[in-house]
């Protein structure tokens, strides 16, 4: 009985001190933490302006009702979250790491950065997408070979990786190359072949590429960049490290909608740039 009646007393004495928290209170928060981490993030971006492999990506988000971009730079330890209303190289530059940046870098094919002095490496994921529209739309057979060549060669990177491998044995590698080759020369010239009949068919002088032949002439001029993986271990397939670190925000974006205020997307950028390196 006497157990019981301290219970209530102290449920009593907690309600009576219950406070509730303003909106403004968790904004001071929130400004306060931003201001706190300005350190941390300084100590990020010197740590991955030195990283060998990173990877970058960029998504849309929405502030006072307009459209910002979020960039992320990023390696196994280590996430810069960066918000500017831009998305190509001049929120690139502001962002400052990948003006003097001289690693392997990771990415979507955004040709903002090519415009930069790094050794470039294209997302697969990204090319295996592509590639597997063509098929369900075109049902382009070489498309489909050229999607088992890409698996395969990933496949035979990461047996080869665990018996303490660097790089694909030579041999093997000129293989794959050669195959790949052969797959969209052939494609190419199917693309062109189509194109041709479609503008005689149209009695025009030039009709609109088709999306196959501009992915088919990508893969080809941007071969080196795409296999690079082959040749160097250390560097992955694809860029869905990047992906998955952005993720959180395309989560946010469509949970909770916009930033009332430019400020919020910046404050959400610095202090989620040290929860993800310090969950790594």
């Amino acid at each position: 009985m006497i157990s019981y009646r301290i219970s209530v007393c102290q449920s009593i004495l907690i309600r009576s001190i219950k406070m509730s928290v303003s909106a403004g209170t968790v904004a001071n928060f929130v400004a306060r933490t931003h201001e706190n981490l300005a350190s941390t993030e300084d100590a990020i971006r010197d740590a991955l302006q030195e990283t060998a492999v990173a990877g970058v990506d960029e998504t849309g988000m929405r502030a006072e009702g307009s459209l910002y971009w979020l960039h992320v730079m990023r390696d196994d330890q280590w996430t810069l979250y960066y918000q500017a209303e831009k998305r190509g190289r001049e929120a690139m530059d502001a962002m400052g790491i990948l003006l003097t940046f001289v690693g392997v870098l990771v990415h979507d094919h955004w040709k903002s950065y090519f415009s930069y002095a790094a050794v470039h490496v294209l997302c697969n994921a990204h090319y295996l997408r592509e590639l597997l529209g063509i098929v369900d739309r075109d049902g382009n057979q070489l498309a489909l070979r050229l999607m088992k060549l890409l698996r395969l060669s990933w496949h035979y990177c990461k047996g080869f990786k665990t018996i303490g491998m660097l790089q694909m044995p030579g041999v093997i590698h000129e293989r794959i190359e050669k195959i790949y080759d052969r797959l969209l020369q052939r494609a190419l010239t199917k693309e062109v072949a189509y194109m041709e009949k479609q503008r005689q068919e149209l009695g025009r002088k030039k009709v609109k590429n088709t999306k196959a032949y501009n992915l088919f002439k990508r893969l080809i001029e941007f071969k080196t960049e795409t296999l690079r993986f082959m040749s160097d271990f250390t560097i992955p397939f694809d860029n869905n490290g990047s992906e998955r670190d952005i993720r959180m925000a395309k989560l946010k974006r469509k949970i909770s909608g916009c930033f009332r205020i430019a400020d919020g997307g910046a404050f959400f950028a610095r202090i989620r740039s040290y929860l993800s390196s310090a969950r790594k």
